[in-house]
């Protein structure tokens, strides 16, 4: 390549990017109109065309961007709408608070009797426990699993969503997941665990992301977020006979439907950080009143622990 600076030659593109210099190189040349591609500083390459030329040159290669505009990187398509920590540290506090009271039958209460996926129970009207069984756990290696995946998968929704809109969907297509497992399931099946939320927040994300990019990009860009999402449920939802793998999937559907809505209406969604501190504080009052509703039967004046 030759320096472009002498008199006789005008540049009509520069970039740092070879590609998109020879892209528009050869619609140039598809015009029958000579150019040449030099160094020029900082790292670029110029595209340079005769002085006759540069007007032509010009109005075609802005024809040409206007049909082929920048695709947006994923990052740059992202709105991101908060850093997901607090709700992080709220779900968090609320497994790790249930977890104590649930090993130490705080106030007399058996939790996890109280407040377990029953199917009969929630056949016969107790739908509370849709929500109060995504806070309990089995043992600690089952509640340390979904506090470390949980928190990685809210933090993407909490970033992208904010906190308070994003653990609110989550939320709620954690409880759609246990409604459609407990539809599916034998009304003796039982479950717990916050897993069913996890892959709530998983199928929300995958598809939020799809839902964002979908005009953008190759085909395996587009989709993807949905493949990997697939891949990671069959990774972490499958495992040994204990793992309720119906619920795992029942979940990532609820969570999918909902980050297919919100994904759809993103663009629009105006949120103060205020309006998501209160969203984030329904969440933790809906769960608090479900806990309410369940233990009902085991109120007996708050015994001391």
């Amino acid at each position: 390549m030759t320096d472009c600076a002498e008199p006789d030659w005008v540049t009509v593109y520069r970039s740092r990017r070879a590609a998109a210099c020879h892209e528009r190189a050869l619609v140039l040349l598809a015009m029958g109109i000579a150019h040449r591609i030099d160094d020029g500083s900082f790292g670029q390459l110029r595209l340079s065309v005769a002085p006759e030329d540069a007007a032509a040159a010009m109005e075609q290669l802005r024809l040409y961007e206007r049909e082929n505009p920048p695709r947006p990187t994923l990052v740059e398509a992202w709105r991101l709408r908060g850093t997901g920590i607090p709700g992080i540290i709220g779900y968090a506090l609320v497994l790790l608070l249930v977890f104590v009271f649930e090993q130490r039958m705080s106030f007399g209460v058996d939790w996890r009797v109280a407040g377990m996926v029953d199917g009969q129970a929630v056949r016969d009207g107790e739908w509370w426990r849709l929500a109060t069984a995504l806070t309990l756990h089995a043992d600690p290696g089952h509640l340390a699993g979904n506090l470390v995946l949980g928190a990685i998968i809210g933090l993407f929704v909490g970033q992208v969503l904010g906190s308070g809109l994003g653990w609110c969907a989550i939320l709620l297509a954690a409880i759609v997941g246990n409604a459609l497992n407990v539809a599916v399931q034998a009304e003796t099946h039982r479950s717990l665990g916050a897993s069913t939320a996890v892959f709530a927040a998983l199928g929300l994300f995958s598809a939020w992301v799809w839902v964002i990019q979908v005009h953008s990009g190759s085909w395996a860009r587009r989709w993807a977020p949905v493949v990997a999402g697939a891949v990671l449920l069959a990774w972490f939802g499958t495992g040994d006979e204990r793992t309720d793998i119906v619920a795992h999937l029942t979940g990532f559907i609820a969570g999918f439907a909902a980050g297919v809505l919100i994904g759809r209406r993103d663009a629009h969604l105006q949120i103060s950080p205020d309006q998501q501190r209160l969203l984030g504080i329904l969440a933790l009052l809906a769960v608090a009143a479900c806990w309410w509703l369940a233990t009902i039967p085991w109120r007996r004046g708050f015994p001391a622990v």
